[in-house]
């Protein structure tokens, strides 16, 4: 059944501009996940997106992210991605947004980038790695950059890698975005929560992939390791693990029903949520049948369904909520 009832702000979507697909190829880097660059043209977006009802789209470079060991190569490929990007919002104003890629954990290059992709290119927002050459998110090297993000008041979508260490002889054969990406998206939020990152740079809003990946589920081991750690007398100073995500935003990309939907829900209300496709990466007819996991879930009533789907986007990026939730876009 295709969604037909709900129109739909993607924030979990791609784009491959030829000049990244041409970067990731001399670089070595292609077949680095396991999952080849897939096809991806505006007007090849814009036709899917009609079949699933999604109104607009958040364009964001996927792994292998921008940075192959070269400051000044990473600063041009991020200039570059985002001003075909941006060509591309100016093309359809109201269909696609742009997430704008920062060259990390090159600092100076990143808040050039911010600058230029937030003044001139006018950017929706920004996406972020995990990490950026094995520096983390939360790592106090990054704290510019945030500074700057926070002072904007910026919306930061955050994207998986390929963990900066990997066991060998494990799931060999399998792609890394089937549960390393899970494990790396865990990794770094934690690292910022433990660092007080967000607490230190509220403007922020931050967007995180995949449900969460395994947050939901480890919150109460956190929470409980945190206050076990904690100098005694100094239990309650410790990060607030909870609070913490309900401060945060996430995708429902990927397989978040029925599991980590319940668990989020337990923890959080449903204006915290957002719908994702992954396409062009998850084909089309798999995004469909994930798409409609979400419609038909009991997990939510059709009012917070039509918030999942549409709302809670529309109120975080403005500018895209002109369809004024009835049907897709022009």
């Amino acid at each position: 059944m295709v969604q037909d009832r709900i129109p739909s702000i993607d924030v979990h979507v791609h784009y491959v501009p030829p000049s990244y697909k041409k970067a990731v190829e001399e670089a070595g880097e292609a077949q680095t996940d396991g999952v080849p660059l897939p096809q991806w043209a505006p007007e090849m977006h814009l036709e899917s997106m009609d079949r699933m009802n999604i109104a607009a789209a958040m364009l964001a470079i996927s792994s292998p992210g921008i940075h192959f060991g070269n400051d000044p190569g990473a600063r041009r490929l991020a200039r570059e991605v985002n001003e075909f990007g941006a060509d591309v919002v100016r093309g359809h104003p109201t269909r696609f947004g742009l997430l704008a890629a920062l060259p990390v954990p090159d600092i100076d290059g990143s808040l050039a980038e911010i600058e230029y992709a937030a003044d001139v290119l006018h950017a929706d927002g920004f996406k972020l790695p995990t990490h950026g050459r094995g520096v983390y998110l939360g790592d106090a090297r990054l704290d510019p950059v945030f500074e700057e993000l926070s002072r904007r008041g910026a919306v930061v979508v955050i994207h998986p890698q390929k963990p900066s260490a990997v066991p060998g002889d494990v799931l060999d054969g399998y792609p890394i975005p089937m549960m390393e990406f899970l494990f790396d998206t865990t990794r770094a939020v934690t690292n910022m929560i433990m660092n007080r990152t967000l607490q230190r740079f509220p403007g922020v809003k931050l967007v995180l992939p995949h449900a969460g990946a395994f947050l939901s589920v480890l919150a109460d081991r956190l929470t409980g390791r945190r206050r076990m750690l904690a100098p005694p007398g100094q239990e309650r100073a410790a990060p607030d693990i909870h609070e913490a995500l309900r401060q945060m935003y996430y995708d429902l990309a990927g397989y978040p029903v029925p599991g980590q939907l319940f668990a989020l829900l337990q923890i959080m209300g449903p204006d915290r949520l957002l719908y994702g496709s992954d396409w062009p990466f998850t084909p089309e007819a798999k995004a469909l049948a994930l798409q409609n996991r979400l419609v038909t879930t009991d997990l939510l009533t059709p009012e917070q369904r039509q918030a999942v789907f549409y709302g809670n986007a529309a109120a975080m990026f403005p500018r895209l909520a002109t369809q004024g939730g009835t049907g897709v876009g022009n």
